[in-house]
């Protein structure tokens, strides 16, 4: 099979119609879902705050969920994670519910009682100061949910090189982690850490499932590894 972004985008519309059944009980209108570069906004991906898919007439509106580029080759789990993070903020969105706060940035308690509620859990019983109760995790018992669902994982094995993260030879990763081989067998004992590097001049930053090698293309200098989320 040819893998591209078209196969890889139509695998995800494949994963939000699973999700949404085995979730949502098909409750959610299906959105444009797109694979763009997350930029400088350094996330793995969002839900537009309103419908901006329009044809002329504006009688069919969408919503749109992006999975960032740059983050489309972590681990399987990782991205189905993103897409039913995005999908909660959709079902809160069509519901009237504001689950954010500080420009989108600071989830609630709303959001994190909807997570709750759709197979996530929290390694914490604080929220984050910065974004609150974003950082959801799905449970094993949704993975074991997930892991049913037939989704080709195979297309996700190319991401947009956009920080110059892709590194071949690392000392402390092996050629299947880098190119994502080891997911499709190991997945339920393989735990994904994702490291957040910042610029230190600019303040920008971007997160990792492994152990890179970052610079920052404005400042031109290496980002430093602020700390680890598992």
């Amino acid at each position: 099979m040819m893998i591209n972004i078209e196969s890889a985008t139509e695998e995800l519309h494949r994963a939000f119609r699973f999700l949404n059944k085995g979730f949502f009980s098909n409750n959610l209108p299906e959105p444009a879902i797109t694979i763009q570069t997350g930029g400088k906004r350094s996330t793995m991906g969002w839900c537009s705050p309103e419908p901006i898919w329009l044809d002329a007439e504006g009688k069919i509106k969408m919503y749109e969920i992006n999975i960032a580029a740059e983050f489309l080759n972590i681990d399987f789990f990782e991205t189905m994670d993103t897409m039913l993070h995005e999908m909660v903020h959709l079902y809160n969105k069509i519901h009237g519910i504001q689950d954010v706060s500080r420009g989108g940035q600071y989830h609630n308690k709303k959001f994190r009682d909807e997570c709750l509620r759709r197979g996530f859990y929290y390694e914490s019983n604080e929220p984050d100061k910065k974004v609150g109760w974003s950082y959801a995790k799905i449970s094993e018992e949704t993975k074991a949910k997930i892991d049913k669902f037939d989704i080709d994982r195979n297309v996700f094995i190319i991401a947009r090189n956009t920080f110059g993260n892709i590194v071949k030879d690392s000392p402390d990763s092996s050629d299947s982690e880098a190119s994502g081989e080891e997911e499709s067998e190991g997945r339920g004992k393989r735990k994904s850490h994702i490291r957040k590097y910042e610029c230190q001049s600019c303040g920008i930053s971007v997160r990792a499932s492994k152990k890179v090698n970052i610079r920052c293309a404005d400042c031109d200098e290496i980002m430093v590894c602020e700390d680890d989320e598992e």
